[in-house]
Parts: structure tokens; sequence; C-alpha cells
């Protein structure tokens, strides 16, 4: 490959420009410059890509452990997500105070096992979204009481420190050694 590559550099870089003597002059021109200089910024990447990094079946050990820690977390993360999305739904079916209590406390404890973050493709904001279009909702029947106010804040404080970078303090001035 690399032959080749230098074959076509020379006959791009090299051309024959019009005589004039008797003898034939070697010059070099703006086109043939580019297209030397061309040939190799498409070719070498697209060798790399035709390359294969690893034959098959020979994968290295470490690669197998990344492999199976990452299997593991999607599967991890598959179940989060279902779990998460069951809670939420119980929560914004929820007919009383007390059941939402209990949900809101069930998404505290299954936020914290699930590494302190919400699950992938659920947004805090949406999330936070629904659930205060279901405290309106509460709040136009006359219910969401105080308790419930604070363990839905008490939640949504959970996930806002989480967000936040280790380190910083709240002021956001820096990290804090």
């Amino acid at each position: 490959m690399a032959i080749f590559v230098l074959a076509i550099c020379a006959v791009g870089l090299v051309s024959r420009g019009p005589s004039v003597s008797t003898r034939s002059q070697v010059s070099i021109s703006r086109r043939g410059l580019l297209a030397a200089t061309a040939v190799p910024l498409f070719a070498f990447p697209l060798a790399s890509l035709a390359a294969p990094y690893l034959p098959p079946g020979s994968e290295t050990d470490d690669f197998k452990s990344l492999d199976k820690s990452a299997t593991d977390f999607k599967r991890r993360q598959i179940q989060y997500k279902a779990t998460w999305a069951e809670l939420t739904d119980k929560l914004l079916a929820a007919k009383s105070d007390d059941e939402s209590i209990e949900v809101i406390g069930a998404m505290q404890k299954a936020f914290l096992e699930g590494g302190g973050s919400l699950p992938e493709g659920v947004s805090r904001d949406t999330f936070l979204r629904s659930v205060r279009r279901k405290q309106k909702a509460m709040e136009a029947i006359g219910m969401n009481e105080k308790p419930v106010r604070m363990s839905v804040l008490a939640l949504k404080s959970t996930i806002d420190v989480s967000r936040k970078m280790k380190g910083m303090n709240d002021v956001g001035q820096g990290p804090v050694f």
C-alpha cells in the first residue's frame, strides 16, 4: 500500500512541462503538488479504516472484561429505567398524599441505588415538569399538602446535588481543595 501511495505521489508531483530548449525539463506544477498532497491525505485514513484492529476471536482479557462491564451497565440501566418509569407512573396516578409521599421515597431510594443519576434517556426537566403538572392537578382538588411538597423538594434537591461536579462549592467559584 505504501509503495502504491509513493508511486502516485511521484507521478502527481513531477510532470513534464513545456520545454524551452531541445532537452525536456522536469518541473513541479501547482496541480501536481496539490495532487501529491491530496492522495496521501485521503489514502492513509481510508487504508486504516479497511485494516482490522484485531483479527476475529483474538480479543484480549482486558477487552473481554470491559465488554462484560459495559453489558452489565446497559442491563442495569434498562432495569433502572423500567423501575423509574413504573415509579413515575405510580406517582402520576397517586390518589392521595400518602401514596405520593410513599412513591417519592421509593424514587429517592431508586435514584441513590441507581448510582445517583437519572436513567439514560430520562431528562431532569421533563421529569420535574410532569411532577409539577401532577402537583397542580392535586392542588386543584384540594390535595398536595405541605409534606408532599417537601418530599418533592427533597427529591429535586437530591437530583440537583448529584448533577454538580464533585469538589465544587455552592458559590460556583471553583474546586474546593
